[in-house]
């Protein structure tokens, strides 16, 4: 019968760039055509097959759109198939996948060929890769795994479903004491990282996801070992603003090509935490502008866009965007104890134990559930996080 029916059915452009895709099985396209009533004029218009598929949600809109501009191919990658584009960012494409064995959605990060095939950072990378998948923290997304799929090399992490502050930051800026607990749970996420002898090399806003409970995700742990030397395509690429986005958090010894250490990290995170607070980069302007202005200027005060930011949190972002490393909180344990006012109590409690005595130890201050949302996951927190 289902045989008969493909016979039945005039060709269609669409139909068999569908079957060459390999996105659906040929019982599935057999199924399609059999439980549904297509007519000619619906068959032949490749556009409104596309749309049938994609309200049988048999394809995603992303599918159905490559296909309808005749790419077939990339969609699969060993057992995994690409849903849709999440973003590119100079690591790589960042895609949201379905493992076809567990039916798990997870991100696939596809990396550069041009980066991929020198061999010694090839190696360096898969070591970085196979030390970050040993990391197992709540404010981390975990690595999965590193693949080799057809002449592809590609990294699956966990898919975490949840906007990143980048996009958050839309609406404004933070209110203080939400940045502040978003910041410590970042820390929190780094001094694991670090204790393993990992950097993470690009903390912005767009790699720290904010889940509905108020918790944060660090994403691309162990992807940015692939990432060139800033200055590298600057003079290409000076007057492009994605260009100079990329490199607003950036330290200012790392943008020149020296070795990052935890206390770029630590700068990175200094550079965020000013976002947060004022809703503007610390250096605003041109990629080499930026560049240059970080190598003589400390991250500014956030009070000078942002007077409702206390004198403590300005002292604190100040001295985490100290442009001499020297100068910046050398790990992030030594941030955290800065911190502990914004900590969850539950992670205080576990700092707290392992802070030097000279440190100061008193339990957290002005314990709400704007600044400690997880103790309070039923309360809406959210519109919190702006001062309107």
């Amino acid at each position: 019968m289902s045989t008969a029916t493909r016979l039945r059915l005039p060709r269609s452009p669409f139909f068999d760039a569908v079957r060459k895709s390999g996105l659906l099985a040929p019982d599935d396209l057999v199924a399609f055509i059999t439980q549904n009533t297509i007519d000619d004029a619906t068959y032949h218009n490749p556009i409104k097959l596309a749309a049938l598929f994609v309200r049988k949600k048999l394809l995603t809109k992303f599918q159905a759109m490559h296909l309808l501009k005749g790419k077939t191919r990339g969609f699969i990658l060993d057992h995994y198939k690409i849903l849709s584009g999440i973003r590119q960012d100079r690591v790589g494409m960042v895609f949201l996948a379905e493992d076809l064995n567990t039916r798990r959605q997870l991100t696939l990060k596809v990396l550069p060929t041009d980066r991929t095939s020198d061999n010694t950072i090839l190696r360096e990378f898969v070591k970085e890769v196979r030390n970050a998948a040993r990391v197992d923290h709540p404010n981390v997304a975990r690595v999965l795994d590193l693949c080799y799929w057809n002449g592809t090399h590609f990294v699956v992490s966990e898919f975490v479903d949840a906007p990143t502050l980048d996009k958050i930051l839309e609406k404004g800026p933070l209110a203080p004491d939400a940045a502040a607990q978003l910041v410590a749970q970042v820390a929190l996420a780094l001094r694991e990282v670090h204790q393993r002898g990992l950097f993470h090399r690009d903390i912005k806003p767009a790699n720290i996801a904010l889940l509905p409970d108020g918790r944060v995700k660090l994403l691309d742990l162990g992807l940015t070992h692939m990432l060139e030397n800033p200055w590298t395509h600057v003079t290409k690429r000076i007057k492009t603003a994605e260009y100079a986005e990329e490199i607003d958090h950036v330290a200012p010894e790392q943008a020149w090509g020296n070795e990052p250490d935890a206390r770029s990290d630590v700068y990175g995170l200094g550079s965020t935490f000013f976002t947060l607070l004022t809703g503007r980069s610390p250096f605003p302007g041109l990629a080499a502008e930026k560049m240059a202005e970080r190598q003589v200027k400390d991250v500014p005060d956030p009070r000078l866009l942002n007077p409702n930011v206390p004198q403590q949190l300005s002292q604190i972002v100040q001295k985490m965007g100290a442009r001499d490393p020297q100068n910046r909180y050398p790990s992030a344990m030594e941030l955290l104890a800065a911190l502990q006012p914004w900590l969850p109590i539950s992670d205080w409690l576990t700092i707290a134990a392992s802070l030097p005595a000279d440190k100061p130890t008193g339990p957290p201050k002005r314990l709400t559930d704007t600044m400690i949302p997880a103790l309070k996951p039923q309360r809406s927190w959210w519109r919190k996080l702006w001062p309107w």
